[in-house]
């Protein structure tokens, strides 16, 4: 069982590692690049609080109905992300491609910064 506080701690690093990125392209590529970066770093944000929602319904029970929690977190999040990035490429036309990119994977790349790191509960 994955503690909250470990879930917390991955959303967090999550929006920290895409402000992060978004600054260094507002500073690389200005502010069209850097709002471009935000809007990826948020669809990553996004669909790993839907994940989350799906994948940790139940604190405990079967493992065959735990792993499908999972894998509908999973295909919740993929459709998602999906939907979202057409949604952007469609409707906003000027968009910065590379930067979106960049900003969803600096965000997304939190998933595997967090198994290096052991978040702990605050008392």
């Amino acid at each position: 069982m994955v503690s909250k506080a470990q879930i917390r701690g991955i959303v967090r690093l999550q929006a920290a590692l895409g402000l992060v990125a978004s600054v260094l392209i507002f500073l690389l590529w200005g502010q069209w690049a850097a709002i471009a970066s935000v809007i990826g770093a948020a669809i990553s944000l996004a669909g790993s609080l839907i994940y989350t929602k799906a994948a940790y319904q139940l604190p405990y029970g079967p493992p065959a109905l735990l792993m499908k929690l999972h894998y509908m977190g999973e295909a919740l999040k993929l459709v998602f992300t999906l939907v979202c990035f057409g949604v952007v490429f469609r409707f906003y036309r000027q968009v910065v491609w590379p930067a979106v990119f960049a900003g969803y994977l600096a965000a997304a790349s939190a998933f595997w910064f967090g198994l290096l790191i052991k978040f702990k509960d605050k008392k």
